[in-house]
């Protein structure tokens, strides 16, 4: 029997994610077996899902990806593995296959000489991991506050890091400096990110938490910033027309190449359930890639 962990993505929930694997899964060994996870946290639906599953609680693994909101969503993982699991392997959409490469990525770092926590993984519309530790990605929190685009390159990165010191250095003097400022109430904070960080704010009063500026830092995993690589059978699926394609593509650079397959299908942000064709070929790499996990 093939155990699988199904992680959804944001502003979804596990009865929705099972709904839109469905028809993949239809095409796929019937003794297979999937556990599908919930989100901890209650968030707004992801664009348009109001519509198609409306009446239901939507849910999400972070607000902010700092490295703190981080280390909570890994160890919600490690919890369900060590209760739920093994598994041997995961498939995730969007937010939730970040987090498992996230997750990954953090071992093959940590403890490269220990079994990873799956055996393949699955990554569809995948966007590039957030981090847990120091120890990996490049620090992008001036961005995050200012909710920019984090590019695809370290160095396009970079270029807009300095950018931002440049245009502000009083606001760049306090990203830097000032350890013990509460951003909740900081004009640094844009519209779109209030409800997220008010949210955050509520349960640190609820929790009995004062947070700081440390708690807050943002790193983004780069390939060409972390060297290492996702070592098991990995597959990628990604849309030609996601808006995260860049960075679905980039995903696939942090996987080694030689247990790793992709499909491309031209559709956007979802499952390509309008094409039979699409759907036979998101079936076989996902075979594949757990076949190759059982004979490694």
């Amino acid at each position: 029997m093939v155990k699988i962990l199904m992680v959804h993505g944001f502003g979804v929930n596990a009865a929705i994610f099972e709904a839109q694997t469905a028809p993949v899964r239809a095409l796929l060994p019937s003794h297979w077996e999937y556990h599908f996870l919930q989100g901890p946290l209650e968030c707004g639906p992801a664009p348009g899902i109001d519509k198609i599953y409306p009446g239901q609680t939507y849910n999400c693994w972070f607000f902010v990806p700092s490295l703190i909101e981080f280390q909570s969503v890994h160890e919600y993982l490690e919890e369900v593995i060590e209760d739920e699991g093994p598994f041997d392997a995961a498939w995730g959409f969007s937010a939730g296959a970040m987090i498992i490469g996230s997750l990954m990525l953090r071992y093959a770092q940590e403890t490269p000489h220990l079994p990873p926590p799956f055996r393949a993984a699955i990554f569809q519309n995948c966007s590039m991991p957030w981090s847990a530790t120091f120890d990996l990605g490049k620090d992008v929190t001036p961005l995050v506050i200012q909710h920019q685009y984090i590019p695809t390159t370290a160095a396009e990165a970079d270029r807009l890091l300095e950018a931002e010191h440049a245009k502000n250095s009083t606001k760049a003097a306090m990203l830097q400096d000032e350890r013990n400022a509460n951003w909740e109430d900081g004009e640094l904070i844009p519209p779109m990110m209030r409800f997220a960080y008010q949210k955050i704010h509520e349960q640190d009063v609820e929790g009995g938490v004062d947070r700081n500026y440390e708690d807050y830092r943002a790193h983004r995993m780069f390939p060409e910033v972390d060297r290492v690589r996702i070592g098991v059978p990995s597959a990628h699926i990604l849309g030609a027309k996601d808006p995260l394609y860049e960075l679905s593509a980039t995903m696939c650079e942090m996987c080694d190449p030689k247990v790793s397959l992709r499909h491309e299908h031209g559709f956007g942000h979802e499952f390509p359930i309008k094409s039979q064709r699409d759907m036979r070929k998101v079936g076989e790499v996902i075979e594949r890639t757990i076949i190759r996990a059982d004979f490694a």
